[in-house]
């Protein structure tokens, strides 16, 4: 699975590098072989940041606990 997390301008002053940090964290205390999280610069949807891609799709409005829910589902149905 790969995840791409925004880290333009506006996402990063929503803190979009927590989201970061909290997947880093989640992929080593759950162990999360095939996930792979990158940044990317501004996807373009600055007013429902911070963004994130997870295998293309684009996921809005973001926060860490939000993702990670989100990972952890999604990961879980792909590594059945």
């Amino acid at each position: 699975m790969k995840i791409k997390i925004c880290t333009g301008k506006t996402c990063k002053s929503r803190f979009s590098e927590y989201i970061r940090q909290r997947l880093e964290n989640d992929k080593i205390k759950f162990d999360l072989k095939n996930l792979e999280i990158e940044t990317t610069p501004c996807m373009g949807k600055c007013e429902t940041g911070p963004n994130i891609y997870i295998n293309k799709e684009i996921f809005t409005n973001q926060n860490p606990l939000k993702t990670s829910e989100l990972i952890l589902k999604k990961y879980k149905n792909e590594n059945k």
